[in-house]
């Protein structure tokens, strides 16, 4: 890793007038304490595409173990396994701006995205699915009691257009359902032609809920 990438970071986060960096623990370590909570620990990854768990075990080898690990670019995407050995440690991932979120927290490591949260909750707690398992950040194995198992992408979209399904068919692989993170906006025509021409649905989120259900 080099570290002109965590002297990046910490160049932003130096930015927010209610955090303060408290100094390096190697080089890819950040310590991190906001102005009114208790210190914390980042590494950063610098990762170009997709953050493996080869990427992120060794962060946790040493004695020093982070609270929380960031990629730049945040466009990445994370692997279910880097994801699972993360919080296997009781450290989150996120990207730069969630450093200030989990900031404000009481344990940093217990930071977890409010949206995705929601969904894999919601997923979770369906009564006809047994178990809800990461492929990516944002992209989900959701096997159920009755039924196949589904493969879900969860997308940030106002407006679902045709290109947002493609480019996340690109971006992260097959997917049964694809579903807009927010109730606001809509999902167009285009994109649901989309989706239907590669075996898929576009859904809201009530559609996901009873998706699951069939």
């Amino acid at each position: 890793m080099s570290g002109n990438i965590t002297d990046w970071v910490a160049s932003k986060l130096a930015e927010n007038e209610k955090l303060e960096i408290v100094g390096y623990t190697p080089e890819y370590y950040l310590n991190v304490r906001s102005k009114d909570g208790n210190p914390f620990v980042v590494a950063v990854t610098g990762v170009k595409q997709v953050i493996e768990l080869s990427d992120v075990d060794p962060l946790f080898a040493s004695d020093t173990k982070p609270h929380m690990v960031i990629n730049i670019p945040s466009k990445a995407l994370w692997r279910g396994a880097a994801i699972d050995r993360i919080h296997a440690a009781s450290a989150a991932f996120g990207t730069l701006g969630d450093v200030s979120r989990a900031a404000y927290l009481d344990d940093a490591g217990s930071y977890r995205d409010k949206n995705m949260g929601f969904f894999i909750n919601a997923m979770k707690h369906h009564k006809n699915v047994s178990s809800v398992s990461y492929i990516f950040n944002t992209v989900f194995n959701v096997d159920r009691k009755s039924g196949s198992r589904i493969i879900v992408a969860v997308i940030y979209a106002y407006n679902m257009s045709a290109e947002d399904v493609r480019d996340t068919r690109n971006h992260v692989g097959r997917f049964d359902v694809i579903v807009k993170s927010t109730s606001y906006g809509s999902i167009t025509s285009q994109a649901e032609e989309a989706a239907m021409s590669m075996g898929a649905q576009a859904l809201t989120f009530g559609g996901l809920m009873q998706r699951l259900a069939k």
